[in-house]
């Protein structure tokens, strides 16, 4: 392009690369003097600087280091070149001579660089990937707590179909042997959770009225309700949480006394 031996090169401080801001905030990286001399050497000229391979790799090093520094990168993630184009002036410089002149003469050899994010379309690619994660974490979540709710259905559904079976049982035919049984078993699970309590040592007397072995059928209703009157009146300034399960107990006790037999007449009163 141009000789650069007869300038002095200490004194102007030739500008090498620059970025598209405005005034003050346009930023610049000046060549050193062994660059300066590569791209205004003779073989580089206006025409076929783009096709010159070595000043193509020293824009783009002085390009990396811009890109640190501009203010117009400060968003981007992946600074790269949008365009490089040729300038003659020297922002906050005198001009220099010859080498500083518009790019009519053909001998200008300083670049102006744009820049754009080099990874806008893979970030979009990202938050699409995380939208998709977060979609499919929330719909794991939805048939986790439909799963759940389906379960704990089934479970009260279960405990209902119990309790309706207890009845149906106190409620059929107190001539057969499955009767007293079931009577006598209503009795023993409630013994079973009186001795799962803290305090189980002080329930003897209602323990007392829930166990027994074999007995008439009159017996066996008498004890029952016995058994539930005692637990009842022990249990009843105890906290709701550390009470034992009455439920089955109280559906039967109520099967009886709605039969309204004359020998648990007394108990059913107290009920």
């Amino acid at each position: 392009m141009t000789d650069i031996s007869r300038l002095k090169y200490i004194q102007w401080r030739p500008i090498g690369v620059c970025d598209t801001g405005v005034g003050k905030e346009r930023k610049a990286k000046m060549f050193t003097r062994t660059d300066l001399a590569e791209v205004t050497s003779q073989q580089v000229n206006r025409e076929n600087w783009r096709q010159q391979p070595e000043v193509l790799q020293l824009i783009q090093r002085y390009a990396h280091d811009l890109a640190g520094i501009s203010n117009l990168t400060d968003e981007m993630l992946s600074p790269e070149i949008a365009e490089i184009k040729l300038v003659g002036a020297v922002l906050g410089h005198e001009q220099t001579p010859n080498l500083n002149q518009e790019s009519a003469d053909g001998r200008v050899q300083f670049f102006q660089l744009s820049f754009q994010d080099g990874k806008t379309k893979k970030v979009s690619s990202n938050n699409w990937k995380k939208w998709l994660i977060w979609l499919m974490i929330a719909v794991v979540g939805f048939l986790g707590m439909t799963s759940m709710f389906l379960i704990a259905s089934r479970f009260s559904l279960l405990s209902l179909n119990s309790s309706k079976k207890s009845v149906s049982v106190c409620s059929t035919n107190r001539q057969e042997a499955k009767y007293s049984e079931h009577l006598r078993d209503i009795r023993k699970s409630l013994v079973f959770e009186l001795n799962r309590l803290p305090a189980w040592s002080t329930f003897n007397v209602a323990r007392t009225y829930c166990i027994g072995g074999k007995m008439s059928v009159k017996q066996q209703e008498q004890r029952l309700l016995q058994c539930l009157l005692k637990v009842r009146n022990r249990t009843k300034n105890m906290p709701p949480a550390s009470r034992p399960s009455l439920n089955k107990i109280e559906a039967c006790a109520s099967t009886l006394c709605q039969r309204e037999l004359p020998h648990l007449s007394e108990f059913c009163k107290r009920l």
